[in-house]
């Protein structure tokens, strides 16, 4: 199993493999279809790449898994896509020397040209993020961006912060794109988890950190804070993202956040997230014996997956959701 990526273990998304074969030709159409143009050559006459190649299109573009026998070098034309690449195993070698391994990730922004080694017995991760998409998302999250678009550093840690946030995004889109019944291809996850994979991507970029804070800054930060906790008392049901939280407070996401630290410990998706637990857990208190589910009370406030629900209610209250019921209906 990878150790960056949780629960990816191998090759990713194989149910998705789109093409598998040694026809450079054909890999190369195939992505430039489904992506942009570009070109795969070989690293040594005689090799052997035994290309593997799977897809799953995104909202805001398209995830690819990729792995390969051979080296092979990667060149295009002016981007028009943000590209992410994130080694699996093995590595790989931007145009300027820069080398991501397993732990990184190297990013190309629209307008630069790739150049790319890849080397033998590779696997990675390829992220294709429509500009248009990452550029709207930033204007709305970080006003103080500039509105010309904006520029990714070429290499981003996934071991920490807002990195490894990215990577979990990812991890969990890997996973729940291949089950047909999850949370994320019924709709239900899809918005928060790819905007938090996107918001991410944003603030991890470490040259572009102090342009996206705000030029003005409210004096008193319980003012927005409240804002946000009254949309969030008028939305609690609803699936709610950052980005909604950003619009109905007024301020940029880093303002919002520490606004919520500063108050709560915690930032407010968190506190969202804690909030909307112990609604479950007074439902469960408060329902009559024999009369609710506890997986139907959990979904009913947004909580899916059962295993990680249960974890997080008993590290909150000191006991599993089910002895919550129990207690109930023994009284």
């Amino acid at each position: 199993m990878s150790p960056i990526v949780p629960g990816i273990d191998g090759f990713p998304m194989s149910a998705a493999t789109k093409l598998r074969g040694r026809d450079l030709c054909m890999v190369e159409r195939m992505v430039s279809n489904l992506a942009e143009p570009r070109r795969i050559n070989p690293c040594a006459t005689h090799s052997n790449p035994n290309i593997r190649v799977s897809h799953v299109a995104l909202n805001f573009g398209h995830l690819f898994g990729v792995q390969h026998r051979s080296a092979i070098q990667v060149t295009s034309s002016p981007l028009t896509l943000y590209q992410v690449m994130i080694p699996l195993r093995g590595r790989l070698i931007g145009h300027t020397d820069i080398e991501a391994t397993p732990g990184t990730a190297l990013i190309y922004s629209p307008q630069d040209r790739l150049n790319t080694y890849w080397s033998e017995d590779c696997i990675a991760l390829v992220l294709s993020v429509y500009s248009e998409k990452l550029s709207a998302l930033a204007r709305a999250t970080f006003p103080a961006l500039e509105p010309n678009g904006m520029r990714i550093g070429s290499l981003m840690a996934l071991t920490d912060g807002s990195g490894r946030s990215f990577i979990n995004a990812l991890s969990t889109i890997c996973r729940e794109s291949m089950d047909p019944n999850s949370a994320f291809n019924r709709g239900i996850t899809t918005k928060s988890v790819e905007e938090t994979l996107l918001l991410s991507l944003l603030l991890a970029q470490k040259r572009d950190a102090q342009t996206l804070s705000d030029t003005t800054i409210c004096s008193n930060r319980r003012n927005y804070v409240a804002r946000a906790l009254d949309y969030i008392d008028a939305h609690l049901t609803d699936e709610l993202t950052l980005t909604d939280l950003i619009h109905a407070s007024g301020v940029s996401a880093r303002t919002l956040q520490y606004g919520f630290i500063e108050q709560f410990g915690v930032g407010p998706i968190t506190y969202l997230k804690r909030l909307r637990m112990r609604c479950v857990h007074d439902a469960l208190r408060k329902a009559p014996p024999g009369s609710c589910m506890v997986g139907n009370v959990a979904a009913q406030w947004g909580f899916f997956n059962g295993s990680t629900f249960a974890r997080t209610y008993r590290q909150m209250f000191g006991e599993l959701p089910s002895e919550t019921l129990s207690q109930r209906e023994h009284q």
